[in-house]
């Protein structure tokens, strides 16, 4: 009778770690996705944007899917700030190395058409508060669908 009751209770506090933990992990980040339509015209397929600051919550990788349907890919790389309405940004962090092209790293990811990508990176680790998309469209006169959220499951 002991020892079931032992199992009762080592049961009970096993399920409600794992609770918990599941609980946490899901309301812990900023999971839902900023949608990025543009096109890319002429004269400015190339150019490196960004979009708008989103609040990093947890330690997790950014993600973001370039869902175009008219081609082209895409470069995309993680940017963060502690002030989300500067104009100048810090890129360089223990993930991405020395600064380079205009805010863009040395280990941008390239997006195909129709693909996503999980960017590591150091935002919350460094304290800093928020994050952004970098990309940079490398076909002109398509359009682009992005999709991307600081926070990753």
């Amino acid at each position: 009778m002991k020892k079931l009751k032992k199992m009762i209770v080592l049961g009970m506090v096993v399920l409600s770690l794992m609770s918990s933990l599941t609980f946490s992990v899901f309301s812990a980040g900023n999971v839902s996705d900023t949608i990025i339509n543009i096109s890319a015209r002429s004269n400015n397929g190339g150019t490196p944007c960004r979009s708008i600051w989103r609040e990093k919550k947890d330690y997790t990788s950014v993600w973001c899917e370039n869902k175009s349907t008219s081609g082209g890919s895409l470069s995309a790389w993680v940017q963060r700030t502690n002030n989300k309405n500067t104009s100048s940004v810090k890129t360089v962090d223990r993930y991405y190395g020395s600064w380079s092209y205009n805010g863009a790293t040395k280990n941008m990811k390239n997006l195909p058409k129709s693909t996503y990508y999980y960017l590591p990176n150091y935002v919350k680790e460094d304290g800093y508060k928020y994050a952004t998309l970098g990309y940079i469209m490398n076909k002109e006169a398509v359009s682009y669908h992005i999709a991307w959220s600081p926070d990753s499951i």
